[in-house]
């Protein structure tokens, strides 16, 4: 390898971390690389830069006896499958002698995923990969006995060793199988890699609140066992378990990576955010099915679906799209049970067969009403597809695109097992599932997306797992359509801030040199939507309310020393800001503020926000949620205004005090000053600006109940933010 020209050895970037050894990229991982024609040259630098520091974290393969994780955290739909692929050719090339792909929960998955890797590395052509699957039964003693001889070649130095490979679905009977065969053979020299695809579904301990084990959990535990020499990564879109378990637990992160997506990339932003009035169609609550009064005909937004996706169909078929090796899919996505699937089915085919019908014959009675609505339709599409192609270049062909459309269940209802789809077969496909649409399973040419399904009981990973309308679809963008209901909208919009928040706040401690395991877990979460499901969530949580109101600490008086780096701080604000007098007509002396500002810049003064220190964890915990919320609104809005009052302190020329309760632990009696009629006074807490951040400083002798004791000029920061402004933030406690 060493005199081969496609031999590189590259060090990971220094915002890499320290990776204790450097990769090198050889002929596995380059070879990956030129025959990937769809990648810029731009997009495989970043490939190669992102690969190498994954691979760099994991366990050198001179090492004896190493374990560790690490979790790579990408988008739907955006890339994940390369870059494990990637990582599994780059081990090959750093003499890396066993990789194990757990390739997903269903057939369809595992069967995708091992399609892909035999594509991807070229498992035929290069005849370096001994490539393995669990699949049918088709891994038995025979293939251990495979795996031990290659595994001789590699230790007897053979240049014909190659590399194994094993691909398992993550399901306890396949690990356990597995576990059991390869039990026998000695791998305590052996550098290996193993990937968890989707690696927060499935293999999370679900029991871990019993201080027990699931069995998933408990196969793949016994699994790594076999190797002392081994990095388990996990792959996954949604983060939210594997950082929310215990960080003793086998499955939490040592290390970890946020991969970036490609420029041809669109995900939730573009569709949620950016362009939720262009591709975001709604599903009227009435057309959802009820299960125990299912409807005798197909929803008018089904037809509204269908419309669309045909017309996208008319439109590639006149690009020879099909020629070009392309597909053309819609994807139905009701709830999980079969006979709603069937029933989708069973309209889809009627309307269809009904449609091509009606074009065939121009005398029918339906003919021109339908192709009216096919070209209302057209419209809507063309304002966000940018074609030269006209409804009169389209329209003859529409029945041809009804032709070439097969319409296929993924589910098991007629099999033992889910049915892969022959892409090669069909330009056309809409199909109609629900687990078998779900997580990991990539739907080529996905255009239209009709999903008329609840939101469950709303975990966060859950319903992004869903989107399989995300993924490289910039090319076409314009033909998209995903129908939801209202509460599906407001969720994957809900979950688009979530995401962002978690991996932006990783991505920043990681670049700043943290690592994983000392990451505080903290993020934004609507109140309607949980992270993940209760049963692996083991680390303890701080959760802000989400509506708007006042956010005070409780004990801001507690520990002299605190309170004096409070007291200095509150001067240099004033110091540090242009203040004025504010009154209103009748209000007394004690009732003026004394400094006054609604025109600061909310970015200018957060800083000096950031610095005010509790001695309680709750203090501290309402702290970190109330500026995790701050620097958000002043990354969308970066000229956002907040308004400051500097209320009762030295500054008023008047002494104040507040008196603590009787309760253990005590807190301040009364807080604000309150509302005077003579004086026309509202008092300190309805002094708020109804539109943005309010700041109120205070400053009180603290008296305890018995008043024996008290604690001299306490500065007190008290913040108001409306409830528009307002969004829920978990911190780890």
């Amino acid at each position: 390898m060493a005199n081969d020209p496609r031999t590189i050895t590259i060090a990971p970037s220094p915002a890499d971390g320290d990776g204790g050894w450097s990769p090198t990229q050889g002929a596995a991982f380059t070879d990956l690389l030129s025959a990937n024609t769809a990648l810029s040259d731009d997009e495989k630098e970043r490939l190669v830069q992102e690969t190498v520091s994954i691979m760099s974290d994991c366990v050198p393969p001179e090492a004896t006896v190493a374990v560790n994780t690490g979790l790579v955290i990408g988008y739907v739909q955006s890339g994940k499958t390369l870059s494990f692929t990637s990582l599994a050719a780059l081990a090959r090339d750093n003499r890396f002698r066993l990789v194990i792909l757990l390739a997903g929960t269903t057939n369809n998955l595992v069967e995708q995923s091992f399609d892909r890797l035999k594509g991807d590395l070229d498992t035929a052509g290069t005849r370096e990969w001994n490539l393995f699957t669990t699949q049918q039964k088709a891994f038995r003693q025979s293939e251990v006995e495979r795996v031990n001889t290659e595994i001789a070649r590699w230790r007897r130095g053979s240049p014909r060793a190659r590399t194994i490979m094993i691909v398992s679905m993550k399901q306890h009977q396949h690990l356990d199988n597995l576990a059991r065969l390869l039990g026998g053979s000695d791998f305590s020299d052996v550098p290996t890699l193993i990937i968890d695809d989707e690696g927060d579904q499935a293999g999370m301990n679900t029991k871990a609140k019993q201080s027990d084990e699931s069995t998933t959990y408990a196969r793949i535990k016994a699994l790594r066992a076999l190797f002392p020499h081994h990095s388990y990564i996990l792959y996954t879109a949604t983060p939210q378990a594997p950082l929310l378990i215990s960080r003793i637990d086998a499955l939490s992160p040592d290390f970890g990576r946020v991969l970036t997506p490609g420029t041809h990339y669109v995900g939730g932003q573009e569709f949620f955010v950016d362009g939720a009035d262009k591709y975001v169609k709604l599903i009227p609550l009435r057309e959802v099915p009820d299960k125990n009064d299912p409807p005798h005909e197909a929803p008018e937004s089904l037809c509204s679906a269908l419309r669309d996706f045909f017309i996208g169909v008319a439109i590639g078929l006149r690009k020879n799209e099909f020629q070009k090796g392309l597909n053309r899919s819609m994807m139905i996505h009701p709830a999980v049970a079969k006979d709603e699937h069937l029933m989708f089915k069973r309209w889809t085919q009627q309307i269809k067969d009904h449609w091509s019908t009606v074009l065939q014959d121009s005398t029918h009675p339906d003919h021109a009403g339908l192709l009216r609505e096919f070209l209302k339709s057209s419209d809507g599409i063309f304002k966000t597809y940018d074609t030269p192609l006209t409804f009169e270049d389209i329209a003859p062909i529409l029945f041809e695109a009804m032709e070439e459309t097969a319409v296929a269940e993924l589910n098991t209802r007629e099999k033992s097992r889910i049915a892969p789809v022959d892409w090669a077969g069909e330009y056309s496909w809409i199909l109609i599932g629900g687990i078998g649409l779900d997580r990991g399973f990539t739907v080529e040419g996905l255009t239209v997306s009709y999903m008329p399904r609840s939101t469950g009981v709303g975990n966060a990973d859950n319903i992004q797992q869903r989107a399989r309308f995300f993924g490289y679809k910039k090319r076409y963008l314009g033909l998209c359509r995903i129908y939801l209901t209202s509460a599906n909208t407001d969720a994957f919009t809900d979950y688009v801030k979530h995401e962002e928040s978690v991996r932006g706040s990783i991505r920043n401690h990681l670049d700043e040199g943290g690592s994983l395991k000392d990451w505080r877990r903290k993020y934004f979460l609507d109140q309607k939507l949980k992270p993940t499901r209760s049963s692996v969530i083991f680390l303890e949580m701080y959760q802000s309310k989400g509506q708007g109101g006042w956010i005070v600490p409780d004990h801001p008086f507690d520990n002299s020393e605190t309170v004096a780096e409070n007291r200095e701080l509150v001067e240099r604000i004033r110091r540090s800001f242009d203040f004025a007098r504010y009154a209103e007509n009748g209000w007394n002396d004690k009732q003026i503020v004394p400094d006054f500002s609604d025109t600061l810049g909310l970015a200018d003064i957060l800083p000096m926000i950031g610095q005010f220190r509790y001695r309680w964890p709750d203090d501290n915990l309402r702290h970190s949620a109330l500026m995790l919320g701050l620097e958000r609104m002043v990354s969308e809005e970066p000229s956002m205004r907040c308004s400051f009052y500097a209320l009762s302190g030295p500054w008023s020329g008047v002494d104040y005090k507040r008196t603590l309760t009787e309760k253990s632990p005590p807190k301040v009696k009364q807080l604000w000053q309150g509302a005077n009629a003579p004086t026309n006074y509202p008092g300190a807490r309805a002094l708020v600006s109804p539109e943005t951040v309010t700041f109120q400083l205070h400053r009180y002798d603290i008296q305890t109940a018995d008043k024996k004791r008290t604690v001299r000029d306490v500065p007190i920061l008290a913040v108001h933010i409306p409830d528009p402004l307002m969004e829920r933030v978990w911190v780890e406690r």
